[in-house]
């Protein structure tokens, strides 16, 4: 019985060193293509939420409670890229 498991680990050795080598290589690839789409989409939604207009808004209030007078929904949510209300405060 022990010769028949001795023989079954040296045959399955000769499979077992590439299939490991693959998936290994697999698990690298996998991890750095998951950084990569990652990154990616972090990017796409920073680009998009720094198109938001409504901290230089004149009726923006810097207040939790209101943020904006005339749209308090819509501030500071991607719905206020095109306000029609939008106004540039005057330094």
């Amino acid at each position: 019985m022990l010769t028949f498991f001795f023989f079954l680990l040296q045959t399955i050795q000769v499979c077992l060193v590439p299939l490991c080598f693959v998936l290994a290589w697999g698990f690298i690839f996998i991890l750095i293509w998951t950084i990569w789409s990652s990154v990616r989409d972090v990017t796409q939604r920073a680009q998009k939420m720094h198109q938001i207009p409504c901290a230089n808004c004149q009726f923006f209030t810097h207040n939790y409670l209101l943020k904006c007078t005339v749209n308090p929904k819509v501030a500071n949510t991607e719905e206020a890229i095109d306000c029609s209300d939008y106004k540039a405060q005057k330094f």
